[in-house]
Protein backbone atom coordinates (compact mmCIF):
# COMPACT_ATOMS: atom_id res chain seq x y z
CA UNK A 1 0.00 0.00 0.00
CA UNK A 2 1.27 3.50 -0.87
CA UNK A 3 1.27 5.92 2.05
CA UNK A 4 0.74 9.59 1.32
CA UNK A 5 2.84 12.11 3.18
CA UNK A 6 1.57 15.46 4.41
CA UNK A 7 3.35 17.07 1.45
CA UNK A 8 1.51 14.73 -0.93
CA UNK A 9 -1.85 15.71 0.52
CA UNK A 10 -0.93 19.39 0.40
CA UNK A 11 0.25 19.10 -3.19
CA UNK A 12 -2.91 17.25 -4.24
CA UNK A 13 -5.15 19.76 -2.44
CA UNK A 14 -3.42 22.73 -4.03
CA UNK A 15 -3.74 21.30 -7.54
CA UNK A 16 -7.41 20.62 -6.94
CA UNK A 17 -8.11 24.08 -5.52
CA UNK A 18 -6.59 25.92 -8.51
CA UNK A 19 -8.36 23.71 -11.02
CA UNK A 20 -5.49 21.94 -12.77
CA UNK A 21 -6.22 18.41 -11.59
CA UNK A 22 -6.20 15.90 -14.42
CA UNK A 23 -4.37 12.85 -15.73
CA UNK A 24 -0.60 12.82 -15.29
CA UNK A 25 1.89 12.03 -12.54
CA UNK A 26 1.07 9.72 -9.65
CA UNK A 27 0.37 10.58 -6.02
CA UNK A 28 -0.62 7.37 -4.30
CA UNK A 29 -3.43 5.97 -6.45
CA UNK A 30 -4.28 9.42 -7.81
CA UNK A 31 -2.91 10.80 -11.07
CA UNK A 32 -2.41 14.52 -11.50
CA UNK A 33 -0.65 16.65 -14.09
CA UNK A 34 1.69 19.52 -13.61
CA UNK A 35 2.04 21.95 -16.49
CA UNK A 36 5.26 22.37 -18.38
CA UNK A 37 6.69 25.88 -18.60
CA UNK A 38 8.35 27.68 -21.50
CA UNK A 39 9.63 31.23 -21.19
CA UNK A 40 10.74 32.68 -24.49
CA UNK A 41 12.83 35.69 -23.52
CA UNK A 42 13.66 38.45 -25.99
CA UNK A 43 16.70 40.68 -25.52
CA UNK A 44 16.10 44.47 -25.58
CA UNK A 45 12.59 44.34 -27.09
CA UNK A 46 10.30 47.28 -26.28
CA UNK A 47 6.64 46.65 -25.54
CA UNK A 48 5.45 49.12 -28.19
CA UNK A 49 7.40 47.31 -30.92
CA UNK A 50 5.07 44.29 -31.09
CA UNK A 51 2.06 43.91 -33.35
CA UNK A 52 -0.33 42.73 -30.63
CA UNK A 53 0.53 45.84 -28.61
CA UNK A 54 -0.66 48.11 -31.41
CA UNK A 55 2.36 48.47 -33.70
CA UNK A 56 1.06 48.40 -37.29
CA UNK A 57 4.45 48.16 -39.02
CA UNK A 58 6.60 45.54 -37.28
CA UNK A 59 5.87 41.96 -38.33
CA UNK A 60 5.36 39.70 -35.30
CA UNK A 61 2.76 37.13 -36.43
CA UNK A 62 3.85 34.44 -33.97
CA UNK A 63 3.79 36.66 -30.88
CA UNK A 64 0.48 38.07 -32.13
CA UNK A 65 -0.87 34.54 -32.39
CA UNK A 66 0.13 33.83 -28.80
CA UNK A 67 -1.83 36.88 -27.71
CA UNK A 68 -4.87 35.79 -29.75
CA UNK A 69 -4.75 32.36 -28.10
CA UNK A 70 -3.87 33.55 -24.60
CA UNK A 71 -3.60 36.61 -22.36
CA UNK A 72 -1.78 39.87 -23.09
CA UNK A 73 -0.62 41.87 -20.07
CA UNK A 74 -0.72 45.63 -20.51
CA UNK A 75 1.22 46.41 -17.34
CA UNK A 76 4.00 43.87 -16.92
CA UNK A 77 7.32 45.18 -15.58
CA UNK A 78 10.88 44.16 -15.10
CA UNK A 79 12.66 45.33 -11.95
CA UNK A 80 15.43 47.13 -13.81
CA UNK A 81 16.07 47.91 -17.46
CA UNK A 82 19.39 46.08 -17.74
CA UNK A 83 20.18 42.50 -18.75
CA UNK A 84 21.83 40.82 -15.76
CA UNK A 85 19.73 42.29 -12.91
CA UNK A 86 16.51 41.83 -14.87
CA UNK A 87 17.22 38.17 -15.61
CA UNK A 88 18.36 37.55 -12.05
CA UNK A 89 15.06 38.94 -10.72
CA UNK A 90 13.07 36.82 -13.16
CA UNK A 91 14.83 33.63 -12.07
CA UNK A 92 15.03 34.29 -8.29
CA UNK A 93 11.82 36.15 -7.44
CA UNK A 94 13.92 38.82 -5.70
CA UNK A 95 14.42 42.51 -6.34
CA UNK A 96 17.99 43.37 -7.44
CA UNK A 97 19.28 44.65 -4.12
CA UNK A 98 18.05 41.61 -2.20
CA UNK A 99 19.46 39.20 -4.75
CA UNK A 100 22.74 41.10 -4.86
CA UNK A 101 22.68 41.62 -8.62
CA UNK A 102 21.68 45.26 -9.04
CA UNK A 103 24.61 46.13 -11.31
CA UNK A 104 24.94 45.02 -14.90
CA UNK A 105 27.63 42.36 -15.32
CA UNK A 106 27.24 41.77 -11.59
CA UNK A 107 26.30 38.56 -9.84
CA UNK A 108 23.69 37.29 -7.44
CA UNK A 109 24.70 36.56 -3.85
CA UNK A 110 25.91 33.02 -3.21
CA UNK A 111 23.29 30.96 -1.40
CA UNK A 112 20.31 32.54 -3.15
CA UNK A 113 17.86 30.03 -4.62
CA UNK A 114 16.54 30.28 -8.15
CA UNK A 115 13.84 28.71 -10.26
CA UNK A 116 16.22 25.81 -10.90
CA UNK A 117 16.19 24.84 -7.22
CA UNK A 118 12.50 25.51 -6.64
CA UNK A 119 11.23 23.43 -9.55
CA UNK A 120 13.86 20.70 -9.52
CA UNK A 121 12.67 19.46 -6.11
CA UNK A 122 9.22 19.01 -7.65
CA UNK A 123 10.53 16.77 -10.40
CA UNK A 124 11.07 19.34 -13.14
CA UNK A 125 13.84 19.36 -15.66
CA UNK A 126 14.99 23.02 -15.67
CA UNK A 127 16.81 23.98 -18.85
CA UNK A 128 18.20 27.17 -20.40
CA UNK A 129 19.32 27.70 -23.97
CA UNK A 130 20.71 30.88 -25.52
CA UNK A 131 21.86 33.94 -23.62
CA UNK A 132 22.73 33.57 -19.91
CA UNK A 133 24.13 36.84 -18.48
CA UNK A 134 23.56 35.46 -14.98
CA UNK A 135 25.97 34.21 -12.34
CA UNK A 136 27.18 32.44 -10.25
CA UNK A 137 26.48 28.93 -11.50
CA UNK A 138 25.68 27.76 -7.97
CA UNK A 139 22.63 30.04 -7.98
CA UNK A 140 21.68 29.28 -11.58
CA UNK A 141 22.55 25.60 -12.18
CA UNK A 142 20.43 25.34 -15.31
CA UNK A 143 20.90 22.40 -17.58
CA UNK A 144 22.46 24.27 -20.51
CA UNK A 145 21.83 23.13 -24.07
CA UNK A 146 22.63 24.46 -27.53
CA UNK A 147 20.17 26.71 -29.35
CA UNK A 148 19.16 24.30 -32.13
CA UNK A 149 15.84 22.93 -33.34
CA UNK A 150 16.81 19.35 -32.53
CA UNK A 151 17.81 20.35 -29.01
CA UNK A 152 14.51 22.14 -28.49
CA UNK A 153 12.71 19.01 -29.65
CA UNK A 154 14.64 16.80 -27.22
CA UNK A 155 13.79 18.99 -24.24
CA UNK A 156 10.13 19.45 -25.12
CA UNK A 157 9.73 15.72 -25.70
CA UNK A 158 11.16 14.91 -22.26
CA UNK A 159 9.26 12.33 -20.22
CA UNK A 160 9.55 14.45 -17.07
CA UNK A 161 7.83 17.85 -16.70
CA UNK A 162 10.08 20.68 -17.85
CA UNK A 163 10.74 24.37 -17.37
CA UNK A 164 12.50 25.56 -20.51
CA UNK A 165 13.98 29.05 -20.80
CA UNK A 166 14.64 29.94 -24.43
CA UNK A 167 16.72 33.11 -24.22
CA UNK A 168 17.16 34.69 -27.63
CA UNK A 169 19.91 37.20 -28.41
CA UNK A 170 17.49 39.16 -30.60
CA UNK A 171 16.82 42.00 -31.13
CA UNK A 172 19.90 43.24 -29.23
CA UNK A 173 22.34 45.38 -31.21
CA UNK A 174 24.32 45.39 -33.43
CA UNK A 175 21.38 45.29 -35.80
CA UNK A 176 21.22 43.77 -39.27
CA UNK A 177 20.03 45.53 -42.41
CA UNK A 178 16.44 44.54 -43.20
CA UNK A 179 13.54 45.43 -45.43
CA UNK A 180 12.18 48.27 -43.30
CA UNK A 181 12.78 51.77 -44.56
CA UNK A 182 13.44 54.42 -41.91
CA UNK A 183 10.43 56.52 -42.91
CA UNK A 184 8.12 53.58 -42.16
CA UNK A 185 9.00 53.40 -38.51
CA UNK A 186 6.47 54.79 -36.00
CA UNK A 187 8.79 56.91 -33.88
CA UNK A 188 7.95 56.86 -30.15
CA UNK A 189 7.15 60.40 -28.94
CA UNK A 190 9.98 60.47 -26.40
CA UNK A 191 12.68 60.24 -29.11
CA UNK A 192 14.09 63.03 -31.28
CA UNK A 193 13.24 62.52 -34.95
CA UNK A 194 16.51 62.38 -36.89
CA UNK A 195 17.80 60.27 -39.77
CA UNK A 196 20.15 58.26 -37.55
CA UNK A 197 17.40 57.59 -34.99
CA UNK A 198 15.17 56.19 -37.71
CA UNK A 199 17.94 54.18 -39.33
CA UNK A 200 18.74 52.50 -36.00
CA UNK A 201 15.07 51.65 -35.43
CA UNK A 202 14.68 50.26 -38.97
CA UNK A 203 17.57 47.87 -38.35
CA UNK A 204 16.18 46.97 -34.94
CA UNK A 205 12.83 46.08 -36.54
CA UNK A 206 14.63 43.64 -38.84
CA UNK A 207 15.97 41.87 -35.76
CA UNK A 208 12.49 41.72 -34.24
CA UNK A 209 11.36 39.73 -37.27
CA UNK A 210 14.15 37.23 -36.63
CA UNK A 211 13.05 37.01 -33.00
CA UNK A 212 9.45 36.35 -34.00
CA UNK A 213 10.50 33.55 -36.34
CA UNK A 214 12.35 31.95 -33.43
CA UNK A 215 9.16 32.13 -31.37
CA UNK A 216 7.31 30.46 -34.24
CA UNK A 217 9.85 27.65 -34.38
CA UNK A 218 9.42 26.93 -30.66
CA UNK A 219 5.64 26.94 -31.01
CA UNK A 220 5.73 24.50 -33.92
CA UNK A 221 7.97 22.10 -32.03
CA UNK A 222 5.72 22.31 -28.98
CA UNK A 223 2.57 21.65 -30.98
CA UNK A 224 4.16 18.75 -32.83
CA UNK A 225 5.02 17.19 -29.47
CA UNK A 226 1.35 17.11 -28.44
CA UNK A 227 2.14 19.02 -25.22
CA UNK A 228 0.74 22.43 -26.17
CA UNK A 229 -2.34 22.10 -23.96
CA UNK A 230 -0.25 21.09 -20.95
CA UNK A 231 2.32 23.86 -21.33
CA UNK A 232 2.29 27.44 -20.08
CA UNK A 233 4.08 29.40 -22.81
CA UNK A 234 5.24 32.95 -22.05
CA UNK A 235 6.74 35.47 -24.41
CA UNK A 236 8.44 38.42 -22.74
CA UNK A 237 11.64 40.49 -22.97
CA UNK A 238 14.18 41.54 -20.37
CA UNK A 239 13.52 45.29 -20.91
CA UNK A 240 13.03 47.98 -23.54
CA UNK A 241 15.73 49.13 -25.96
CA UNK A 242 17.60 52.34 -26.60
CA UNK A 243 18.23 55.59 -24.79
CA UNK A 244 15.71 56.83 -22.19
CA UNK A 245 14.41 53.25 -22.04
CA UNK A 246 17.22 50.83 -21.29
CA UNK A 247 19.38 52.14 -18.43
CA UNK A 248 16.43 54.09 -16.97
CA UNK A 249 13.40 53.80 -14.72
CA UNK A 250 11.06 55.17 -17.38
CA UNK A 251 8.21 52.97 -18.55
CA UNK A 252 9.79 52.67 -22.00
CA UNK A 253 12.46 50.55 -20.32
CA UNK A 254 10.75 48.90 -17.35
CA UNK A 255 7.47 47.97 -19.03
CA UNK A 256 7.82 44.78 -21.06
CA UNK A 257 5.74 42.74 -23.50
CA UNK A 258 4.20 39.81 -21.65
CA UNK A 259 1.97 37.28 -23.39
CA UNK A 260 0.88 33.97 -21.83
CA UNK A 261 -0.85 30.99 -23.43
CA UNK A 262 -2.25 27.99 -21.56
CA UNK A 263 -4.95 26.35 -23.70
CA UNK A 264 -8.09 25.46 -21.80
CA UNK A 265 -7.00 27.43 -18.71
CA UNK A 266 -6.39 30.98 -19.96
CA UNK A 267 -9.17 32.63 -21.94
CA UNK A 268 -8.10 33.16 -25.54
CA UNK A 269 -7.75 36.78 -26.61
CA UNK A 270 -7.94 38.12 -23.06
CA UNK A 271 -6.21 41.31 -21.96
CA UNK A 272 -5.15 41.98 -18.37
CA UNK A 273 -4.60 45.35 -16.72
CA UNK A 274 -3.14 43.70 -13.62
CA UNK A 275 0.26 45.09 -12.66
CA UNK A 276 2.80 42.27 -12.44
CA UNK A 277 6.57 42.19 -11.97
CA UNK A 278 9.29 39.80 -13.13
CA UNK A 279 9.72 38.74 -9.49
CA UNK A 280 6.21 37.23 -9.66
CA UNK A 281 7.03 34.57 -12.26
CA UNK A 282 8.85 32.15 -9.93
CA UNK A 283 6.03 31.95 -7.34
CA UNK A 284 3.44 31.69 -10.12
CA UNK A 285 5.21 28.68 -11.61
CA UNK A 286 5.61 27.08 -8.19
CA UNK A 287 1.90 27.45 -7.45
CA UNK A 288 0.93 26.19 -10.90
CA UNK A 289 3.11 23.14 -10.17
CA UNK A 290 0.97 22.47 -7.11
CA UNK A 291 3.39 23.67 -4.44
CA UNK A 292 3.38 26.59 -2.04
CA UNK A 293 5.66 29.51 -3.01
CA UNK A 294 8.34 30.42 -0.44
CA UNK A 295 7.60 33.37 1.82
CA UNK A 296 11.16 34.71 1.83
CA UNK A 297 11.08 36.07 -1.74
CA UNK A 298 9.68 39.35 -3.02
CA UNK A 299 7.45 37.84 -5.71
CA UNK A 300 3.76 37.01 -5.41
CA UNK A 301 1.93 34.47 -7.56
CA UNK A 302 -0.50 35.85 -10.14
CA UNK A 303 -1.90 32.43 -11.06
CA UNK A 304 -5.40 33.62 -10.13
CA UNK A 305 -5.08 36.37 -12.76
CA UNK A 306 -4.12 33.84 -15.42
CA UNK A 307 -7.09 31.66 -14.54
CA UNK A 308 -9.49 34.60 -14.67
CA UNK A 309 -10.27 34.49 -10.95
CA UNK A 310 -9.07 38.03 -10.25
CA UNK A 311 -8.30 41.05 -12.39
CA UNK A 312 -5.71 42.87 -10.26
CA UNK A 313 -2.42 41.95 -8.63
CA UNK A 314 0.10 44.52 -7.43
CA UNK A 315 -0.73 47.97 -6.13
CA UNK A 316 2.83 49.22 -6.56
CA UNK A 317 5.64 48.51 -9.04
CA UNK A 318 9.19 49.37 -7.97
CA UNK A 319 12.17 49.96 -10.23
CA UNK A 320 15.89 50.47 -9.76
CA UNK A 321 18.93 51.33 -11.86
CA UNK A 322 22.62 52.03 -11.59
CA UNK A 323 25.09 52.96 -14.32
CA UNK A 324 27.90 51.20 -12.48
CA UNK A 325 28.85 48.11 -14.42
CA UNK A 326 27.65 49.30 -17.82
CA UNK A 327 30.10 50.20 -20.58
CA UNK A 328 31.18 53.85 -20.28
CA UNK A 329 28.89 54.31 -17.28
CA UNK A 330 29.57 56.10 -14.00
CA UNK A 331 27.45 55.95 -10.85
CA UNK A 332 24.00 57.36 -11.55
CA UNK A 333 21.58 55.57 -9.18
CA UNK A 334 17.83 55.79 -9.80
CA UNK A 335 14.84 54.42 -7.86
CA UNK A 336 11.18 54.52 -8.86
CA UNK A 337 7.69 53.46 -7.89
CA UNK A 338 4.40 53.59 -9.75
CA UNK A 339 0.85 53.05 -8.60
CA UNK A 340 -2.22 52.70 -10.80
CA UNK A 341 -1.72 56.17 -12.27
CA UNK A 342 1.43 57.98 -11.12
CA UNK A 343 5.17 57.31 -11.40
CA UNK A 344 7.69 58.78 -8.98
CA UNK A 345 11.43 58.72 -9.80
CA UNK A 346 14.32 59.67 -7.54
CA UNK A 347 17.75 60.40 -9.03
CA UNK A 348 20.10 59.84 -6.10
CA UNK A 349 23.04 61.54 -7.77
CA UNK A 350 21.18 64.15 -9.79
CA UNK A 351 24.17 66.48 -9.99
CA UNK A 352 26.11 63.80 -11.83
CA UNK A 353 26.11 63.24 -15.59
CA UNK A 354 24.38 60.20 -17.07
CA UNK A 355 26.77 58.31 -19.35
CA UNK A 356 26.52 55.05 -21.26
CA UNK A 357 27.83 53.36 -24.38
CA UNK A 358 25.51 55.41 -26.59
CA UNK A 359 26.34 58.87 -25.26
CA UNK A 360 30.00 58.06 -25.84
CA UNK A 361 29.34 57.51 -29.54
CA UNK A 362 30.14 53.82 -29.38
CA UNK A 363 28.52 50.69 -30.71
CA UNK A 364 29.56 47.07 -30.44
CA UNK A 365 31.04 46.94 -33.94
CA UNK A 366 30.35 50.12 -35.88
CA UNK A 367 32.18 52.29 -33.29
CA UNK A 368 29.89 55.24 -34.00
CA UNK A 369 26.42 56.21 -32.85
CA UNK A 370 25.31 59.00 -35.13
CA UNK A 371 21.98 59.60 -33.41
CA UNK A 372 23.60 61.29 -30.40
CA UNK A 373 25.60 63.62 -32.62
CA UNK A 374 22.42 64.45 -34.57
CA UNK A 375 20.40 65.00 -31.40
CA UNK A 376 22.93 67.50 -30.08
CA UNK A 377 23.08 69.29 -33.40
CA UNK A 378 19.30 69.52 -33.66
CA UNK A 379 19.12 70.77 -30.06
CA UNK A 380 20.76 74.02 -31.18
CA UNK A 381 17.58 75.06 -32.99
CA UNK A 382 14.82 72.74 -31.73
CA UNK A 383 13.30 73.10 -28.24
CA UNK A 384 12.17 69.49 -27.93
CA UNK A 385 15.55 68.16 -29.02
CA UNK A 386 17.23 70.48 -26.51
CA UNK A 387 14.99 69.17 -23.72
CA UNK A 388 15.70 65.55 -24.70
CA UNK A 389 19.45 66.06 -24.77
CA UNK A 390 19.21 67.65 -21.34
CA UNK A 391 17.04 64.77 -20.07
CA UNK A 392 19.51 62.15 -21.26
CA UNK A 393 22.44 63.44 -19.26
CA UNK A 394 21.03 65.77 -16.58
CA UNK A 395 18.07 64.81 -14.39
CA UNK A 396 16.37 66.61 -11.49
CA UNK A 397 16.49 65.06 -8.03
CA UNK A 398 12.84 63.97 -8.35
CA UNK A 399 10.39 63.32 -11.18
CA UNK A 400 6.63 62.71 -11.14
CA UNK A 401 4.45 61.68 -14.08
CA UNK A 402 0.76 61.12 -14.67
CA UNK A 403 0.90 57.90 -16.67
CA UNK A 404 -2.75 58.15 -17.63
CA UNK A 405 -2.45 61.55 -19.31
CA UNK A 406 1.28 61.38 -20.09
CA UNK A 407 2.26 57.73 -20.79
CA UNK A 408 5.56 58.76 -22.41
CA UNK A 409 6.65 60.66 -19.28
CA UNK A 410 7.33 63.94 -21.04
CA UNK A 411 5.94 66.37 -18.44
CA UNK A 412 7.51 66.37 -14.99
CA UNK A 413 4.89 67.36 -12.39
CA UNK A 414 7.19 67.33 -9.40
CA UNK A 415 6.97 71.09 -8.77
CA UNK A 416 3.21 71.36 -9.34
CA UNK A 417 1.64 72.05 -5.89
CA UNK A 418 -1.58 70.15 -6.72
CA UNK A 419 0.44 66.91 -6.80
CA UNK A 420 2.28 67.51 -3.53
CA UNK A 421 0.38 64.82 -1.60
CA UNK A 422 0.98 62.23 -4.34
CA UNK A 423 4.67 63.13 -4.43
CA UNK A 424 4.93 62.76 -0.65
CA UNK A 425 3.10 59.43 -0.60
CA UNK A 426 5.17 57.84 -3.36
CA UNK A 427 8.43 59.25 -2.00
CA UNK A 428 7.69 57.57 1.33
CA UNK A 429 6.94 54.31 -0.50
CA UNK A 430 10.42 54.42 -2.06
CA UNK A 431 12.00 55.11 1.34
CA UNK A 432 10.22 52.16 2.92
CA UNK A 433 11.07 49.85 0.03
CA UNK A 434 14.74 50.79 0.03
CA UNK A 435 15.00 50.05 3.76
CA UNK A 436 13.27 46.70 3.27
CA UNK A 437 15.76 45.87 0.51
CA UNK A 438 18.81 46.95 2.54
CA UNK A 439 19.41 49.50 -0.18
CA UNK A 440 21.43 52.47 1.08
CA UNK A 441 21.52 54.18 -2.27
CA UNK A 442 24.85 55.40 -3.58
CA UNK A 443 26.72 53.86 -0.63
CA UNK A 444 25.40 50.40 -1.51
CA UNK A 445 26.23 50.78 -5.19
CA UNK A 446 29.77 52.01 -4.64
CA UNK A 447 30.48 49.03 -2.36
CA UNK A 448 30.07 46.55 -5.22
CA UNK A 449 33.18 45.46 -7.06
CA UNK A 450 32.96 46.20 -10.79
CA UNK A 451 32.87 43.23 -13.18
CA UNK A 452 33.07 40.62 -10.44
CA UNK A 453 34.14 37.45 -12.23
CA UNK A 454 33.99 34.99 -9.34
CA UNK A 455 31.95 31.86 -9.97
Amino acid sequence: MVRLTRRDFLYFFTLSSIGILSQGCSIGNKRVSRPNFIIFLGDDHSVFDVGCYGNKIVRTPNINRLAAEGMRFERAYTTTAMCAPSRSSLFTGLYPHRSGCHMNHGETNHGVKSITHYLHVHGYRVVLTGKRHIKPKSVFPFESVSYKARTLENIINSKEPFCFIIASREPHSPHRVGRYTPDQIPLPPYLVDTAATRENLARYYADIEVLDREVGQALRILEKSGKATSTIFIYTADHGQGILAKWSCYDAGLRVPFVVRWPGKINAGSVSQAMISFIDIVPTFIEAAGAIPPKNIDGQSFLAVLLGKQDSHRKLIFGTHTNRGIISGKAFPIRSVRNERYKYIRNLRHKGIFQCIETHGLDWKEKTHGWWIEWKEKAKSDAFAAERVQRVQHRPVEELYDLHDDPWELHNLINDPQFESIKKELSEKVDTWMKQQNDFGLKTEMAVKLFNSSK
